[in-house]
């Protein structure tokens, strides 16, 4: 009976739902001006070409590449992109300083499609 109801707790309990890590279910990544492509694994194993347009939710604060803003592209020149790492030198103070953000701890392959988590 003490089993029974352990499998039954077990079952009951919910999983968290990861969220980013999309480096690693996509292939071919790369920056394209303010986009990033990839091709990224649906469901049923397929990979599917996809991109997003980073200027619109990156932005540049005082050096520093931040999420939920936009517009990196104004201030931040020489943008490369490294195993989910997007690295530019940006504006701080007038001059261009080393800036990086790592888009794998929020852009989420969902369903083969970048997606903003």
């Amino acid at each position: 009976m003490k089993l029974s109801s352990i499998a039954i707790l077990a079952i009951g309990v919910p999983t968290a739902v990861q969220a980013g890590g999309f480096v690693s279910s996509c292939a071919q990544i790369f920056l394209g001006g303010t986009w990033i492509n990839a091709l990224c694994r649906n469901p049923s194993g397929t990979y599917i070409p996809t991109a997003k347009d980073l200027n619109a939710e990156i932005g540049n604060a005082n050096g520093l590449l931040i999420r939920r803003s936009s517009g990196y592209a104004n201030s931040c020149k020489d943008c490369s992109l490294d195993n989910g790492v997007l690295r530019c030198s940006c504006l701080r103070l007038n001059r261009y300083t080393p800036a990086s953000i790592n888009l794998n701890n929020f852009l989420s392959n969902r369903n083969g499609v970048l997606t903003w988590d």
